[in-house]
């Protein structure tokens, strides 16, 4: 029976540190080899720009060229959908059930791994080593250890600390073009980060971006986030819009639809950062819309405000609505893959009557569903309905007089 290590993380890029720990934890627990298993789509990073995960797993290859016993895994960058670990440990487990795995973890990841999908199978996996750094208080190891035994796995203590070095701040200097100091990576993957320019910033492609919701999103939800930027764009066509705003805009629409509550938390947010107003009628539903924006600009790199605007009004709309607004609004129920009666009667006044008109009907629609459901209607669907029948009819709108 053989003890192999497995030791996850971003790698981005791998460092000393990490190869300090591999090494280190190898010769203390006598393991026979050591996996470094690059993170695939975690979903505690939503929000977060992060450097592909083949490009992660390339980088890694480079950084433990030539090291006896240390291997890449790529059982997480080849999945699509978000990656958990208690999956990925499951997988790995079945995939050599004669051997005895050991995961190799940061204190204060550890100390918060109740929080993780499926706690409490971990035990069944793995055991699990702990690593600190110099800097590391005793309290987070006291924390790490009681977080461990609470879902009852069993865990062992790496002896020496690692050399703390952050990831963020080598990212930086690659971007900034400043001297690294000897020893901080390896010069194989620090070669090939600068000649390709991996940590340089700009926003991503068109289609670096379709490959990116690719990986993150469910197979139904990509095939529509493509239908609504198809139709945006004949939809721009149609009315004298950006095509290429409406692309973008269209791809993106949906890019944090399906987050959860946890992973708001994970991300430092909250419900009340994207409404205080308990008589708004905001609610889980709808906050995909302004939740995209914040994605589409911090890990899209998207920067355009009308493009953001879109994206953000496309779930409720708004009291100003742009032509872009209006597109992407519409182009969500009237692309391709949409079927039914009512999206046949949004593309019919589309094309007869206008965006405006469509845009009245979808609103009452929306607002009849949602008064079935005994739920509060957010006051922005009314201002676009609004809005809406006051620039296509004003005739119709009463006057105060």
């Amino acid at each position: 029976m053989a003890k192999i290590g497995i030791l996850g993380g971003t790698f981005d890029p791998v460092h000393i540190g990490h190869i300090e720990c591999a090494l280190m934890a190898r010769e203390q627990f006598s393991l026979s080899k050591i996996l470094f298993l690059p993170s695939g789509n975690p979903p505690h990073r939503f929000a977060n720009r992060v450097t592909p995960a083949l490009t992660r797993a390339k980088l890694a290859e480079l950084g433990i060229k030539g090291i006896d016993g240390l291997e890449v895994s790529y059982v997480e960058v080849e999945k699509t959908g978000y990656t958990y670990t208690s999956d990925t440990l499951a997988e790995m487990k079945a995939m050599c059930p004669g051997d005895e795995l050991f995961f190799i973890i940061g204190v204060d990841a550890a100390a918060r791994v109740k929080e993780w999908k499926d706690a409490e199978k971990l035990k069944d996996y793995c055991t699990f080593i702990l690593v600190g750094r110099a800097d590391t208080h005793p309290i987070v190891y006291m924390n790490a250890k009681e977080a461990l035994a609470a879902i009852g796995a069993s865990f062992e203590v790496l002896k020496k600390p690692i050399t703390p070095v952050s990831s963020t701040e080598l990212r930086a200097a690659f971007r900034d073009g400043k001297e690294l100091r000897d020893g901080l990576i390896p010069q194989d993957e620090a070669r090939y980060i600068i000649e390709n320019e991996i940590y340089i910033d700009k926003p991503m492609s068109p289609e670096q971006i379709t490959e990116d919701l690719r990986s993150v999103l469910p197979t139904k939800r990509f095939v529509h986030s493509l239908g609504v930027s198809k139709e945006a764009v004949r939809l721009a066509e149609k009315f004298g819009a950006d095509k290429e705003k409406a692309k973008l805009a269209g791809l993106l629409h949906d890019c944090a639809k399906g987050v959860t509550v946890d992973q708001l938390r994970w991300a430092d947010m909250r419900m009340e950062d994207f409404s205080d107003d308990p008589a708004a009628g905001f609610s889980y539903r709808v906050l995909h819309g302004p939740l995209g924006a914040k994605v589409a600009k911090s890990r899209y790199g998207v920067t355009d405000e009308e493009v953001l605007s879109a994206i953000s009004k496309h779930t409720t709309g708004g009291r100003d609505m742009s032509l872009l607004d209006q597109i992407i609004f519409i182009a969500d129920y009237t692309e391709e893959n949409r079927s039914g009666g009512f999206f046949e009667k949004v593309r019919d006044l589309v094309e007869t009557e206008g965006l405006l008109p469509a845009i009245a009907f979808s609103c009452d629609e929306t607002i009849k569903t949602i008064l079935s459901r005994g739920e509060p209607i957010d006051v922005r669907t009314v201002y676009t309905r609004n809005m809406a029948l006051a620039r296509a009819v004003p005739d119709k709108v009463i006057s105060n007089k």
